[in-house]
């Protein structure tokens, strides 16, 4: 048998038939010989599943696939719950994430820090990615107040205990750093090389950078609002109210009704309407939160296959 690793790598993958024995092969280059490697096969309909077989090693390279496409959090999660070792890895399976980083990722873990995630200063990506990128990372930092300059970079370091206290669905890993802070660990960042793709096509596209934004309500919710789910509705309320106010004396105070009085006053009345739903979408909030807890920690991905 061999001996309890000091690292897990685990790395989600979804049709990387081209990439994931030579990222393998990096990976063993790049750790120390006591090392295990979690692939997680996220549905993959391609030859990826067969080449990970072959690269099968009992305790140092364990396979876990997906029944169906679940998501990237969801095989995280699955990879999480199956890594043994006190630190660990995340990467992404396309080549561009370079496992020789991670040395270097390590020993900003022994500073202190509990999570630390990778920053691509420089990216090997389409303008157009590279671009929503930034305004997503900028939007973040601003309603988050966690200010790292890379978010959703698949490229982390965690100590075990992160990965055990983590709960995220959907689309949310590309918010954890965002719920570990709230959970009350140390997050720092470190610079890491982006290398461009070399096979296949990315799996970005214009659709991922609006989830993120629909998922920004949620992590706000069940980070800075936990405890008080109501509040925000409760405030989008109040400024829908006074926007009616505004509008409505600015639609009454004409002293002849024209054209644009017409127009404001109902566009006042439309505030106002939503004024009670937002206040009662609020309490609905507050009086769910415990279910929402509860589904929010029994999420499972199915695995069709296990090879430990």
């Amino acid at each position: 048998m061999p001996d309890s690793p000091e690292i897990s790598v685990v790395v989600p993958v979804r049709d990387e038939q081209e990439t994931v024995v030579e990222l393998e092969r990096q990976l063993r280059e790049a750790l120390a010989p006591n090392h295990e490697i979690v692939f997680v096969d996220d549905g993959s309909s391609d030859q990826t599943w067969s080449r990970l077989v072959s690269l099968h090693d009992p305790g140092r390279v364990r396979l876990l696939k997906l029944e169906r496409p679940s998501g990237k959090s969801a095989a995280l999660m699955a990879g999480f719950a199956h890594a043994c070792a006190p630190v660990v890895f995340t990467l992404d399976g396309d080549l561009q994430d370079d496992p020789a980083e991670i040395p270097a990722m390590l020993e900003k873990l022994e500073e202190g820090f509990d999570l630390v995630s990778g920053w691509k200063q420089v990216r090997h990506d389409p303008w157009h990615k590279v671009v929503a990128s930034r305004v997503f990372n900028f939007v973040m930092r601003r309603m988050t107040g966690l200010e790292l300059h890379d978010m959703n970079c698949g490229f982390k370091g965690y100590r075990a205990e992160v990965t055990r206290a983590l709960t995220i669905y959907g689309d949310q890993h590309r918010f954890i750093p965002v719920f570990a802070k709230h959970l009350g660990y140390r997050v720092g960042e470190i610079p890491v090389r982006h290398r461009p793709r070399r096979h296949g096509r990315s799996k970005y596209g214009p659709g991922r950078l609006i989830k993120g934004f629909l998922d920004l309500g949620t992590v706000l919710l069940r980070t800075r609002f936990r405890d008080r789910p109501a509040h925000p509705f409760g405030m989008t309320a109040m400024a829908f109210l006074a926007i009616a106010v505004v509008l409505g004396l600015v639609g009454f105070g004409c002293p002849v009704p024209t054209r644009v009085a017409v127009a404001i006053l109902p566009l006042a009345f439309v505030f106002v309407i939503w004024v009670p739903i937002l206040l009662a979408l609020g309490w609905v909030a507050e009086i769910l939160l415990d279910r929402t807890t509860s589904r929010t920690t029994s999420v499972a991905p199915s695995i069709e296959e296990i090879r430990d």
